[in-house]
């Protein structure tokens, strides 16, 4: 019969279980080692009540939640992130056309950049006296031969440059928005006109090529379910593989954030403590 009792000694209290019967037994205190003798009856004046034990030692008990079902959210986010992979690549092979079709949106849009253009010789001395004809406007001098001009339209601009002891320099600049476009150009000495000076697509091609290949390996994580880091930071920085039109970077935020709610399908993901 178990029952509980007091240490006289150092008054802790412990359950015990005695013989159901009216003869004297001795405890020790496990507590403090008291030892004193009790007797196993029933406290007339608490029959019948109901009352709770406290068991030491008993082993602890984890309640972990139930794993949750797999989805297909990353399989759609591999799909979308494959087609963000092709339109970026071929975007890389035709930026020229990729560039003009994106910057016109922009511009329709309304969005708007600064220009500083940069003049010198061929030996780095400034110049500033020099005509910058920019859709036939003259772009004004600002300091040590830097023009400025402001709220200018995205795109493949192309502007004359006229001055004394110099040859006239027509040159094409890229323009793009959210970001002040800078632009050195080194005047040769002479008279007449130089070789015009095309903009060159290679570094954009480079660029895309290589914010496309980030895509790739979040494709390759989606499919796999594993290292959820890559996938959202390839899905990230495919945002600027941007593609015609900019169907590359709103694809790749739609994987972005499908690739965020489904985190937990992936098998690094951190569901608990290990126990």
């Amino acid at each position: 019969m178990k029952g509980r009792t007091t240490c006289p000694e150092c008054k802790k209290e412990f359950i015990l279980d005695l013989p159901k019967d009216d003869k004297r037994h001795q405890v020790i205190c496990p507590e403090c080692g008291n030892k004193f003798d009790v007797f196993a009856k029933y406290d007339k004046n608490r029959k019948g009540q109901e009352c709770t034990w406290e068991e030491h030692g008993e082993p602890r008990k984890t309640i972990l939640s139930a794993t949750k079902p797999k989805t297909n959210k990353p399989m759609i986010a591999a799909i979308i992130l494959i087609c963000v992979f092709a339109i970026g690549f071929a975007t890389s092979f035709f930026s020229e056309e990729f560039i003009e079709s994106t910057l016109d949106v922009a511009a329709n849009v309304g969005l708007t950049s600064d220009v500083e253009i940069y003049l010198t010789n061929k030996t780095n001395l400034t110049i500033e006296d020099a005509n910058i004809t920019w859709d036939g406007q003259i772009i004004p001098h600002k300091q040590d031969g830097i023009y400025y001009k402001g709220n200018v339209k995205p795109g493949i601009q192309t502007i004359e440059i006229t001055t004394a002891d110099y040859k006239n320099q027509i040159v094409e600049i890229l323009v793009t928005p959210f970001f002040k476009s800078e632009k050195k150009i080194k005047l040769e000495e002479g008279s007449g006109t130089a070789d015009k000076i095309y903009f060159d697509n290679i570094g954009c091609s480079i660029i895309i090529a290589i914010f496309t290949v980030f895509a790739l390996f979040a494709m390759i994580a989606c499919l796999k379910r594993q290292n959820v880091d890559v996938a959202i930071a390839g899905s990230f920085f495919g945002i600027f593989s941007f593609g015609f039109f900019f169907i590359g970077s709103i694809l790749s935020i739609i994987a972005f954030f499908i690739i965020i709610r489904s985190r937990d399908e992936f098998k690094d993901a951190k569901k608990g403590k290990h126990f």
